[in-house]
Formats: structure tokens, sequence, C-alpha cells
């Protein structure tokens, strides 16, 4: 039998959103974490009831959960269905395509990926296409020939995080196919500043060890390095282009935070 207050939910009409600046969409990685209450959520907010509560505070997700498998379509059509109109969802490709099959292969997988986030209709934003840390650039013609069978419609972001795609023409090859340049705060990496599509992706996710568990506040100073990814906002919406960025719980323990932190520092910018 369904639960009644889940079929209120979807009875009700979600309303809708605004991003904080115009073309600049912030938000987290995931949204279901329990140890969010009293922050994000009131406390007692069963699982079901998250999405409805992150929305009152964000105009975009990452959803996290998508890399462990394609969601059912009836899934897909709950959270739009939860959600306001103006907001908008990003979603990770399975691993069994990234990191199990490194793109080989997987055709149909992918198809059928893209085919169920579609779902979300309106509000569908970019689908990530995050790479292992042991996908190097030898792996580069896999890559494009991925690229070139996808589904058109959607907008899609390439992440890597193996030092060979520095100085590749891995830029050259996401212009090609008018994929985005994932933008990312990593220890292995080096931060990046270049867009090569119309909109840009950036990710914020530190250290996973530094932070393993409960996420409830933030417990560490990344100021000057929110400052700096600021600038690089700037610059994108100078240009036109969208921004979707997204805050992990690894970059400063609690991720919500780190977002209204970044705010912050965009507002105090402005004041000066």
């Amino acid at each position: 039998m369904e639960d009644p207050q889940q079929i209120k939910l979807f009875e009700e009409d979600a309303g809708e959103i605004s991003p904080p600046e115009r073309g600049l969409y912030l938000g987290t990685s995931g949204w279901s974490y329990a140890d969010w209450e009293g922050t994000v959520y009131p406390p007692g907010t069963p699982p079901a009831g998250r999405l409805s509560e992150y929305v009152k505070h964000f105009a975009s997700v990452e959803i996290d959960s998508t890399f462990y498998g394609t969601p059912k379509g009836t899934t897909v059509k709950r959270w739009r269905k939860l959600t306001p109109r103006g907001f908008l969802f990003a979603a990770k490709f399975p691993r069994e395509i990234t990191h199990e099959n490194n793109l080989v292969g997987c055709r149909d997988a992918a198809e059928n990926f893209v085919h169920t986030m579609q779902g979300l209709g309106d509000r569908l934003g970019p689908l990530l296409l995050q790479l292992p840390p042991d996908f190097t650039v030898e792996g580069v013609d896999a890559l494009d020939s991925f690229l070139g069978e996808l589904p058109h419609g959607p907008s899609y972001a390439v992440e890597v995080r193996h030092r060979s795609w520095l100085g590749s023409g891995l830029s050259d090859l996401l212009r090609e196919h008018g994929a985005a340049l994932t933008l990312v705060d990593y220890p292995r990496m080096p931060r990046l500043e270049e867009a090569t599509a119309d909109f840009a992706y950036i990710r914020w996710l530190g250290n996973r060890r530094e932070f393993p568990s409960e996420h409830t506040q933030l417990k560490k100073d990344r100021t000057d390095d929110l400052r700096w990814w600021s600038g690089v906002v700037d610059r994108f919406l100078e240009e036109g282009k969208t921004v979707f960025a997204y805050a992990n719980n690894h970059y400063q323990n609690h991720s919500p935070s780190t977002v209204e932190q970044f705010l912050e520092v965009r507002r105090g910018a402005r004041s000066r």
C-alpha cells in the first residue's frame, strides 16, 4: 500500500525556483545525508522527504546515486514531481560504464541511462562522465568514440583524474563534441579554468580521507580557494556561459555550508 504522505507530496505543486544569480546553478553532490538533520533538514525528516526540503535551499543538485546504477524510470519521474520548475539535476553516469568497462562496449547501457534520465524533462541538467583515476590519456580513442555515440539533446561533462591528460588534446576533443571539461578542486589534479562548451561544470571535491563521516559543520577554511573560484565563475558568466558548481562533503565536511560560503564570498566581493 502506498504511503499517504508520499501520495500527498506527489499531488502538491512544487512551485518554481530561480538560481541565486542568473546562469549560476549551485548545489551539493547528493542529498541523502541523515546527518544534515538540524542544518538542511528539520529533525525527524524521513528519507523520502529530504529532496522536498533540499529544494528549499538550492536550485540544483548532482545526483550521486546514479553512479551505482541507472535508476528506475518511476524514481526519475518522482524526482521531477518533487522539484520546482527551474530546478536542475546533474547526474553521474553509472560506474558500470566508466569504471568497470572503461567506456568500451557500453553504447546500449549509456543510451539506456541517458533516456532514463531524460524522464526529468525540463529538470535535466548536465550528465557527468566521471572517469576513474587510472583512466589515462591512452584511452582517448575510447573517449572519442563514446562521446560520438551519445544521444543528442542532453549536455555532457567529462572529468579526468589522471595527470597524463594535462597538456594533451583533451580540450580540443571535448570542443568537437560540445562537452564541458569538468573543473575540479581535487588533491591529485591541478586547478583548471578552461570552458570547452557553452556551459561550465565545477566540482569542489576535496580529500575523502579528511572527513569520513559526520557532515554537520565546516571543519576547514577554504575562503581563499572559494574566492579564486568565484573569479573563475565571474569570467564564465561574463562570457554568457551557464555555470554548474557542486560541493562534496569531503571539501570542508559540510557541503551545504560550502555553497553558502561561496555565495557569501561573492556578496562580499560585490560590496567592496
